[in-house]
C-alpha cells in the first residue's frame, strides 16, 4: 500500500517538472518573437516550444488537483496550521493562473505569440503561475522537513500567519468568481477568433 505522502511526492514531482517545462518554453516563445530570426531562432524551434509549453501546462493542470488532494491527505497533523492554509491559497492561485494560460493559448491559437502584448501577458502568466507553485512547494517543505528551497533567499514571504475569512465572505467570493468566469466566457467567446 502506498502512503498518501509518497503519492503526494510523486504527483508534486510531475506537476513541478511539467510547469518548469511550460514556463521555460513560454518565456522562450516570447524571446523567439522579440529577437531577430537566426540559425538558432527559427520557426521550427518556436513551434516546438509553443507545443511543449501547451503540453506541459496541460499536464500540470491535470495533475495539480491530484497533488492538492494528496497533499491534504498527507498533512493530517497540520489541520489548523497557517502554513497549510497558505499552501492551499497558493495552490489555488497556481491552478487559476495555469488554467488561464491553457485557456488563452487554446482559444487564441499559436498566433497569440505574434502580438507583443498578448505574448508578454501569456509568458507573464506562466511565470506567475510557476512562482505560486514554487511558493506552495516551499511551504510544503517547511511543513514536512522544516526547510524549503526559498530558505537561501535573504527574505521569507510571510506564510507563518494567515487571515481566515468567515464562511459567508468565502462563499461570496467563490460565487463572484463563478459569475465572473461565466460572464467572461459568454461575452468573449464569439469575439475571439483563433489567431493563426
Amino acid at each position: 500500500m502506498v502512503s498518501s505522502a509518497t503519492l503526494h511526492t510523486a504527483m508534486a514531482e510531475i506537476v513541478v517538472g511539467s510547469m518548469v517545462l511550460a514556463t521555460i518554453c513560454a518565456v522562450g516563445c516570447l524571446a523567439s518573437r522579440m529577437l531577430a530570426p537566426s540559425g538558432i531562432n527559427n520557426e521550427s524551434l518556436f513551434i516546438t516550444m509553443d507545443r511543449a509549453s501547451l503540453a506541459g501546462s496541460f499536464l500540470a493542470l491535470l495533475f495539480l488537483p491530484i497533488a492538492i488532494l494528496t497533499g491534504n491527505l498527507a498533512s493530517e497533523g497540520y489541520a489548523e496550521s497557517a502554513l497549510l492554509y497558505n499552501k492551499f491559497v497558493y495552490s489555488g492561485l497556481a491552478l487559476g493562473l495555469w488554467s488561464s494560460f491553457v485557456i488563452g493559448r487554446y482559444r487564441m491559437g499559436p498566433g497569440l505569440w505574434n502580438y507583443r502584448q498578448l505574448a508578454i501577458l501569456q509568458s507573464s502568466t506562466a511565470v506567475l503561475a510557476f512562482l505560486m507553485t514554487s511558493m506552495a512547494s516551499s511551504i510544503g517543505g517547511k511543513l514536512v522537513r522544516g526547510e524549503s528551497l526559498f530558505d537561501i533567499l535573504p527574505f521569507w514571504l510571510p506564510s507563518d500567519s494567515a487571515a481566515i475569512l468567515p464562511l459567508w465572505a468565502s462563499s461570496t467570493l467563490l460565487l463572484l468568481g463563478i459569475i465572473s468566469t461565466i460572464i467572461v466566457f459568454r461575452l468573449t467567446l464569439p469575439r475571439i477568433n483563433t489567431m493563426d
